[in-house]
């Protein structure tokens, strides 16, 4: 029962080598998020555990990206409402631009309006992807996507550039938000 992911497409096969289950994606493109554009699964099979696997396939797939994503934002400089390499970014639209092109999802730039769409958890349970910020929602004064390894990626008010930080003992993070 192998899978197979292509770009744009995974699919299952049977002990037979046929074809019986398929999902096309796109995945995100500037502003557009990902979407899954087609899924079929023949013969009544068990599709819930296929499904599953073909998701976090689909999944880790964009998350590959996030080398290249990280090298488009680093250095980048501080820019108020900024939300593309380009322009530059605040903290809001650096998470923005982080989650819609590493994760595929459409990210409000409003640190609070982002913390409606993901769960919190606490620094025990961070994990890469969760977002770090400290202070509060309302007045952050500091945000963050966390890497993993006790390290985030941020815009430095100091420095005015966007970079790589490490998380500190004398410097925790107030709030986290996750996906998950």
């Amino acid at each position: 029962m192998p899978f197979e992911l292509t770009p744009g497409r995974v699919i299952h096969t049977d002990d037979v080598g046929q074809i019986d289950a398929e999902m096309r994606f796109d995945v995100p493109k500037g502003e557009a998020p990902f979407a899954i554009t087609f899924a079929e699964f023949k013969n009544k099979m068990a599709g819930a555990r296929v499904q599953r696997v073909m998701m976090q396939m689909i999944m880790a797939s964009l998350r590959e990206n996030i080398g290249q994503t990280l090298r488009s934002v680093l250095g980048r400089p501080y820019q108020l409402q900024g939300n593309t390499p380009a322009d530059g970014f605040d903290a809001g639209g650096l998470i923005q631009y982080v989650y819609n092109h590493v994760f595929g999802v459409s990210f409000p730039q409003n640190i609070a309006k982002q913390f409606t769409l993901v769960q919190q958890v606490t620094l025990a349970e961070t994990m890469p992807g969760d977002i770090l910020v400290w202070g509060s929602l309302a007045v952050p004064t500091a945000a963050g996507v966390y890497l993993g390894g006790g390290k985030y990626i941020t815009v430095d008010m100091l420095n005015d550039v966007v970079q790589i930080k490490a998380v500190t003992q004398s410097w925790l993070p107030d709030v986290i938000g996750s996906l998950r």
